[in-house]
């Protein structure tokens, strides 16, 4: 019945240009892509490219969906940092860079559902986004996780292997991922954690944490679970 509720409702909604279909190589986006070609609309797939991006996830889009279009962001987060700092959970500028700017005057469908956080339950079926006249379908935001998943075995869609170790695909560092994924993540893939360091001693030697000792006391409170002042408190204590 879900299933053809979000078929119905992608019928329903399309417009004459065709859908900006938001494509992130994740489970959510990959079961709206299959729901999408299944209802017979006008569409074309886009991937925003994060430059922060897992390099499996990569691999797997290149390979299992060649047609999809990448997008490109105007700087990539090493430039964002040395522009604007670190982002953070209060302090999150990352996704409107790197993602939200796509499908601006368009009709953007995603997997966005209700079950993911807190902030996504207030959504819609249908919404309009005024500041950058963009509008929603999110046809499967009333799915569960387990829904998702059986809807990719009942029609054996590839997935990417990072599902085999990670409940989570995501950007690398993210401050909205849970403390020790993002832990994980971030061991797994050193050369994010090279970039991130250097684009903070970049952020320095323009006058900023100054509060701190070097690029990698900063790197150490960012992915850490303490604010800057309950960092800072302990800092002082040990040195």
């Amino acid at each position: 019945m879900k299933e053809e509720n979000a078929i119905k409702l992608i019928q329903k909604y399309e417009p004459p240009e065709g859908y900006h279909v938001a494509f992130s190589g994740g489970k959510d986006s990959t079961v709206v892509y299959d729901l999408v070609k299944k209802a017979g609309v006008k569409y074309r797939p886009y991937f925003c490219c994060t430059t922060i991006d897992p390099p499996e996830l990569l691999k797997f889009i290149r390979k299992e969906y060649p047609e999809v279009i990448w997008l490109r962001p105007k700087k990539s987060m090493y430039q964002l940092i040395q522009d604007r700092g670190l982002p953070t959970r209060v302090a999150r500028f990352c996704c409107s860079e790197l993602k939200e700017y796509a499908g601006n005057n368009e009709v953007v469908i995603t997997g966005v559902r209700w079950e993911e956080s807190n902030s996504r339950k207030c959504r819609d079926f249908y919404e309009k986004d005024t500041r950058k006249n963009k509008w929603f379908v999110n046809p499967i935001i009333d799915w569960e996780e387990w829904e998702v998943w059986e809807y990719i075995e009942k029609n054996k869609l590839p997935i990417c292997e990072l599902y085999d170790i990670s409940g989570r695909i995501g950007c690398i560092g993210c401050p909205m991922a849970y403390y020790k994924t993002r832990q994980l993540e971030l061991r797994r893939y050193p050369k994010f954690v090279n970039m991130y360091k250097k684009a903070i001693r970049k952020r320095m030697a323009k006058g900023f944490f100054k509060e701190f000792k070097d690029e990698n006391d900063v790197y150490e409170w960012w992915v850490g679970n303490l604010s800057m002042d309950e960092y800072l408190r302990q800092y002082k204590i040990q040195f």
